[in-house]
């Protein structure tokens, strides 16, 4: 089940009802459901939507059919706002940032027509501040204007929240991807190492069913690694990224994660690094993202002195070192 399809507010705040209608308090559910007491807070405050055998858990000691109640929560016109959030996905995943404007437009829009419940209202606000912030940061280059944004998008559901704190709070799924990123932010505006630091914290937090938020996650990690001329770790990261692919059968960003991949092998002298560039090149094509492509084949001329091409249909590439 996907986060996004339900009114996670309003069924946190039954489900506290019930509890406390029959007197029990969190410590007494945990105990009793065989489910831990951080899983029951979020699940009560909104912040993540629970398994079917979690509810099946707590539906035995409430006495309801929880699953059947989580029913009545279900969103309306989700289709919209998926199709909207998709396509942003994707133009941040090709670095087609440019048309980024369409997507905020169509948001505006939909959130003009109201009728909607305050939860839903919340989370395509959410949205929309973040495509603005990916706006003012990759277009626009004003990185403080970015990160105002993001610290909008955070408040609506965190009214408290601050960077100074931000290891106080429980995280949606929602949540972690606004903070991730921050995390990018703060590498242009602190530096590698608090991004890291935020980045990991993200990772950590984030729920185990949000594969593609923590792909991304692997990735950035890996970049930050990079960065950091940590290429042991900036390998490892890159690794996880890449097998949590292949396991969830998710080819959006494998390209990148093998391009991540195959930088860390260079760097630490291994010879596979050329198995890893001409996979990276091979998955960018099957997903046309041929910006991507150039920007690789661009960013290993310059920076490592490889040259990648193309000769009777297969990939060479050449170390001018």
């Amino acid at each position: 089940m996907d986060g996004f399809y339900y009114d996670l507010e309003a069924f946190g705040e039954e489900l506290k009802n019930i509890r406390k209608s029959l007197g029990l308090s969190q410590s007494d559910v945990a105990e009793q459901a065989f489910i831990s007491r951080d899983t029951l807070r979020k699940i009560e405050n909104g912040k993540v939507i629970p398994k079917q055998e979690t509810l099946d858990l707590l539906s035995h000691l409430y006495k309801k059919d929880l699953n059947e109640l989580l029913l009545k929560y279900r969103l309306k016109d989700y289709s919209t706002f998926f199709d909207i959030k998709s396509s942003l996905e994707k133009k941040l995943e090709s670095g087609d940032f440019e048309s980024l404007r369409d997507d905020i437009d169509r948001l505006k829009k939909l959130l003009e027509k109201g009728d909607m419940s305050l939860y839903y209202s919340k989370l395509l606000n959410q949205l929309l501040l973040t495509a603005e912030s990916v706006f003012e940061k990759t277009i626009n280059e004003n990185y403080e204007k970015a990160m105002e944004k993001l610290q909008k998008a955070m408040e609506i559901t965190i009214p408290n929240f601050s960077l100074s704190n931000y290891a106080d709070f429980v995280y949606s799924d929602m949540e972690i991807r606004i903070l991730m990123n921050m995390a990018l932010l703060l590498k242009k505006i602190e530096g590698a190492e608090k991004s890291l630091e935020v980045l990991l914290f993200c990772l950590h937090n984030l729920s185990s069913e949000e594969w593609e938020t923590r792909i991304r996650l692997y990735y950035n990690i890996s970049y930050t690694y990079h960065i950091l001329s940590l290429d042991e770790e900036a390998l490892h990261y890159a690794n996880l990224g890449i097998g949590t692919c292949v396991k969830n059968n998710i080819l959006s960003g494998l390209g990148l994660l093998y391009f991540r991949k195959a930088i860390a092998e260079y760097n630490l002298g291994r010879e596979e690094y050329k198995d890893s560039l001409s996979k990276s090149i091979h998955l960018l094509e099957i997903t046309g993202q041929e910006k991507l492509i150039k920007t690789i084949m661009e960013s290993c001329r310059k920076f490592y002195n490889l040259e990648i091409s193309k000769e009777n249909n297969m990939l060479v590439i050449k170390s001018h070192e």
